[in-house]
């Protein structure tokens, strides 16, 4: 009586092992693999549906590279640079920067020579004029260049991020103020919105509904808060042109700052040099964090249902007992913020980081591109 017992209780207990599987199962972190060799200056990396594409520049001038395609040099006013990109809904990719002004004037006329024709000098151009028009190109996915289109700024700008949808173009970044640097974000050929006035950056940009998201850092007041850190990481969210609203990522004697946002409103960080994931609502509330030994910021993307993070890894993460790596880990969260899977360049930079539908999580890190 008493073993049948035992082999009934044996049994049940066993069917409930097989029924609730265990929440803490071990994940593995798989090698990435190169999906492509790309210039040595390129600095960021965007990616549509269908095609890959890094950007950099080279003394002069930016370019765009496509994987697999042409690469073509992106040039505007006597000296122009890039340093964003993004694509449309048709794939062409919108790559953003700014281009200085010539210093145009005469050459004065030359006494004691004869000029019987009364020839003028041409005009000649100096290089010496700050970054003051912000400029994008629109690339097809096959590479041609179809639109330039540039706008005069008040001062020296490095736009740091760029949307476009129905709405059009707006782009977000750092102006140069007398003295130190303000945030800004601007619909194209529209007035700029200016977050701070000498000691703010925004580093990126989305979209809610008609509202933008700005991201980035700072240490003066901004609306009505307050510096807490050393410098303070922040969300901003701006509607019909309006600064609103600010929220403010701070930690005790730390510079914070967030370098990505996406329309899932998941950032990527830091806190001094440790990598930073946090799930924001739409009210700026937190909905998790998570926090990993590193050099620097982390980097996100959001595809679908799938939250990618990444990240230069120095030391253990709770979640993967085997890693006992140093380089660059990608992490794919479920919306809870619970890691489902990763993956590991070994390299010790990271300079880039997007995510597309066919290729999963994109790494660009010394000249190469990694795909999981």
């Amino acid at each position: 009586m008493l073993f049948r017992s035992l082999k009934r209780l044996i049994a049940t207990l066993a069917l409930l092992f097989v029924a609730i599987p265990s929440a803490n199962s071990a994940i593995t972190a798989k090698p990435m693999v190169q999906l492509a060799q790309v210039d040595a200056a390129a600095a960021n990396v965007v990616a549509s549906a269908n095609q890959v594409a890094v950007i950099g520049n080279r003394d002069i001038n930016g370019f765009i590279q496509l994987v697999n395609g042409p690469t073509l040099e992106l040039t505007s006013g006597v000296e122009s640079f890039v340093s964003a990109a993004t694509t449309d809904a048709q794939g062409n990719f919108y790559v953003v920067g700014a281009s200085a002004n010539p210093i145009v004037g005469t050459l004065p006329p030359i006494s004691g020579v004869l000029n019987p024709d009364n020839v003028v000098s041409d005009p000649v151009s100096s290089n010496k004029s700050d970054a003051t028009n912000l400029i994008y190109w629109k690339v097809s996915p096959v590479g041609t260049l179809l639109e330039t289109q540039s706008m005069s700024m008040a001062a020296a700008v490095i736009p740091n991020s760029i949307l476009v949808d129905a709405s059009g173009v707006t782009v977000g970044g750092t102006i140069y103020a007398n003295p130190g640097y303000k945030g800004f974000v601007t619909t194209w050929n529209g007035a700029p919105t200016i977050i701070g006035k000498s000691a703010t950056q925004v580093h990126a940009i989305s979209k809610i509904g008609d509202s933008v998201i700005a991201v980035g850092q700072s240490s003066e007041k901004l609306l009505t808060t307050t510096l807490k850190g050393k410098v303070d990481g922040f969300l901003a969210k701006i509607t019909a042109g309006k600064f609103i609203s600010v929220q403010r990522s701070t930690d005790n004697n730390a510079s914070r700052a967030w370098k990505s946002n996406n329309s899932g409103l998941v950032l990527g960080g830091n806190s001094n040099t440790t990598a930073v994931i946090t799930k924001f609502n739409s009210n700026f509330a937190p909905i998790w964090t998570d926090r990993y030994i590193s050099t620097g910021s982390a980097f996100t993307s959001v595809v679908g249902k799938n939250i990618y993070g990444a990240f230069v890894s120095t030391g253990a993460v709770k979640a993967l007992p085997t890693w006992k790596r140093k380089g660059v880990l990608v992490l794919t969260f479920d919306g809870k913020g619970l890691i489902t899977a990763a993956s590991y360049v070994n390299a010790s930079q990271i300079n880039a980081f997007t995510a597309n539908s066919s290729l999963g999580p994109i790494v660009l890190s010394g000249g190469f591109l990694y795909r999981a």
